[in-house]
């Protein structure tokens, strides 16, 4: 992390303008709030090292010259920061009310700075800073609360006289027949948002609200600005790292969710084969089977034939003569092998071909058997 070393009298030439013109607005006398402006740019000096970011230097140099000024008005103004009492607790109902009802709202004029300012001064020194907390550096009243030591409901109490105060001021001071008027002022108090316009004015009218000092800045002689350092901002070091991890988290999780929806799909893919080859299997078994018991069932029709047949052929064999059951018997074998024939033919699907059947005449002597 580098150092740089501040060139105090050049900042302070380059924004104690803007922060006396802040300081003013607290401060009625310029001699005091320059006084002010300079005390703070020695305690910034003297606690440089709580400044981490050279960018912020111009908002924490507005922190001290702020807290400065209200510390100014409560040393000097003994009585100013009161608790509230019963009767100072603002009816929020008959405000809102109020500005219903009100024929015109101050804020449709335009004013100058010069004008806005002395309608500030007009004010008592707690209501001022007040006044000038919630509209010009927009705080909430709670905070006003913490700053300025008071309870929540003494800040709107303040806040709701000033209003009332810096609105008469304006209408009795400074507006006349030919003040021009504001028409998108006009048009926001006619839809009932007059209540905007007040941080409005005041935000635009003194965000470049400069006053050049008398005096260039003072450093006591026990303070060396020269050997002050002051940490040069690392925010873009920061940046570039913090972006270089979200670019390297989003890579990651985008390679990790492609790496799963890819075993995702091989899973189903998976899946859906083995899903068809256990379908394939199951019909291929049913076939299977299902021709098995076909052919056991012809199997078991024809074996009680052949077992009727061999009956009739034994019984009639047992009848016949001795030289007729030989003949029987050799024509016997002679069919089965023409049938294991065929059948082998059948079974192997080839072309019927011509059989040629021979018969043998068997000449044979007739033999009469006497009992």
């Amino acid at each position: 992390m580098s150092k740089i070393k501040p060139d105090w009298n050049k900042i302070y030439s380059a924004i104690s303008p803007k922060l006396l013109g802040i300081c003013r607005r607290y401060i009625t006398d310029i001699y005091t709030a320059e006084d002010i402006v300079q005390d703070s740019f020695i305690t910034a000096i003297q606690k440089n090292h709580q400044l981490n970011d050279e960018k912020a230097l111009f908002a924490w140099l507005k922190k001290i010259v702020v807290n400065n000024a209200l510390q100014h008005i409560r040393k000097h103004s003994k009585d100013a920061f009161v608790t509230t009492e019963p009767s100072e607790i603002p009816d929020t109902y008959t405000e809102m009310e109020h500005h219903l009802l009100e024929d015109k709202n101050v804020f449709i004029y335009d004013f100058t700075n010069e004008e806005l300012l002395s309608s500030i001064d007009n004010l008592p020194p707690h209501h001022k800073s007040v006044f000038n907390l919630y509209f010009i550096e927009n705080h909430s009243h709670a905070e006003i609360s913490g700053l300025l030591g008071i309870t929540v409901n003494t800040s709107k109490s303040h806040l709701l006289r000033a209003k009332k105060s810096v609105q008469n001021y304006l209408l009795n001071n400074f507006v006349s027949q030919n003040t021009p008027k504001n028409k998108i002022a006009q048009l926001l108090v006619i839809f009932g948002l007059g209540g905007l316009l007040w941080a409005q004015t005041f935000q635009s009218k003194f965000a470049e609200f400069k006053i050049s000092p008398s005096k260039k800045l003072q450093v006591p002689s026990g303070i060396k600005p020269g050997n002050i350092l002051i940490s040069a901002s690392n925010n873009t070091l920061k940046n570039k790292i913090v972006i270089g991890i979200t670019f390297l988290v989003i890579i990651i999780t985008s390679l990790f969710l492609f790496n799963y929806q890819n075993s995702l799909s091989v899973k189903t893919f998976s899946t859906t084969s083995s899903g068809q080859i256990n379908n394939q299997e199951k019909i291929t078994g049913a076939t299977v089977t299902n021709s098995e018991e076909k052919a056991s069932q012809e199997v078991n029709t024809h074996l009680p034939n052949q077992d009727a047949e061999r009956k009739v052929a034994s019984n009639e064999n047992k009848k016949l003569p001795v030289n007729q059951q030989h003949y029987d018997e050799e024509k016997s074998i002679d069919t089965k092998k023409n049938r294991k024939k065929i059948m082998m033919k059948d079974s192997l699907n080839e072309t019927p071909q011509k059989v040629i059947v021979v018969k043998k005449i068997i000449k044979r002597d007739t033999i009469f058997v006497e009992r």
